[in-house]
């Protein structure tokens, strides 16, 4: 899967490995979804609480935004 979507990503020369959860998180922020909606989101699909996964997700969105990936 290439995920690259920023111009300063087409430079980024490493290798991002995904479980269906990072998965499920960048399909939504395909579709253009803000964290808070992504949070809720993966909540109601791994039937816990939006504070059980917020750290999670902030951390992932966090790799991604280093990394030049995402915007």
């Amino acid at each position: 899967m290439n995920i690259v979507v920023s111009t300063a990503g087409m430079d980024f020369q490493g290798i991002i490995t995904v479980n269906e959860t990072a998965k499920f998180i960048w399909r939504m922020i395909e579709k253009g979804a803000e964290k808070d909606e992504i949070i809720v989101a993966l909540a109601k699909e791994c039937n816990v609480t939006a504070d059980e996964i917020n750290k999670d997700v902030e951390e992932f969105i966090s790799t991604l935004e280093r990394a030049d990936i995402i915007e």
